[in-house]
């Protein structure tokens, strides 16, 4: 049995415990990784395995071993591919709101951006780029959105998105 296989099959608080205690093992993105695989893979464990990946993203996060904008577009993968995604303690609203709070800027602003190929708009282009990775997560959500204000940010979000480098 691997440890991951091990940390499954806890509960979840000593799962969150095992995690900080041992700094995820000392591998956060191959822990998050297995598990996320295992979790989005058919097979009879998936609800531990998802279980699991939520816990060491948000251990990972709550350590500062990941940033927001590492772990936000991960649960946001795991919202889109799980059978059930809030029975391993996401919320889509809640994921979909958080990828877009990492923008820092909103869909207007960002279209209002102008930038080109020229290599004095790298850092527009660098600012944007990085806008689209948290926000494409979120986008990719909407149809698990039940908040129609959420939704509609989501569709500002959308229309923006082709004209983001």
């Amino acid at each position: 049995m691997t440890v991951p296989d091990e940390l499954r099959r806890l509960p979840p608080e000593e799962q969150r415990a095992r995690l900080r205690a041992t700094d995820g093992g000392g591998n956060w993105l191959g822990l998050i990784q297995t598990a996320t695989l295992y979790a989005t893979t058919p097979g009879e464990s998936r609800e531990s395995w998802a279980r699991l990946a939520v816990a060491a993203l948000e251990v990972a996060r709550e350590t500062g071993a990941l940033a927001d904008r590492e772990v936000r577009p991960r649960e946001a993968n795991l919202v889109r591919n799980l059978d059930d995604p809030v029975a391993a303690g996401l919320r889509p609203d809640d994921v979909a709101a958080a990828c877009l709070a990492l923008a820092g800027m909103t869909p207007a602003e960002a279209a209002a951006v102008e930038w080109s190929l020229r290599a004095e708009d790298v850092g527009k282009m660098r600012t944007l780029r990085r806008v689209r990775n948290v926000v494409v997560p979120a986008v990719e959500l909407s149809d698990r959105v039940a908040s129609e204000e959420l939704r509609r940010d989501l569709d500002e979000w959308r229309a923006v998105l082709p004209r983001l480098p």
